[in-house]
C-alpha cells in the first residue's frame, strides 16, 4: 500500500480534486433547468446573443 501511494499519490489526490471540484459545480448549478444558477447563465447568454444581433439558438 505504501509503494502505491508513492508511486500514485499525487495522481490519486488529483484525481479526487477534481472529482469534487465537479460535484461542488454540479450542486452548485443543479443537474436540471430548473436550477436558480442555470436560469441565471441561459438569461446571461440569451441577452448576449440577443444584443450582439445573433440569432439565439433553441428559442
Amino acid at each position: 500500500m505504501d509503494e502505491i501511494f508513492k508511486q500514485y499519490g499525487s495522481t490519486i489526490i488529483t484525481v479526487l480534486a477534481i472529482t469534487a471540484v465537479i460535484g461542488i459545480i454540479t450542486l452548485v448549478i443543479g443537474k436540471d433547468t430548473n436550477s436558480i444558477v442555470y436560469q441565471a447563465f441561459s438569461d446571461l447568454i440569451r441577452n448576449f446573443y440577443s444584443g450582439a444581433g445573433g440569432v439565439v439558438p433553441g428559442a
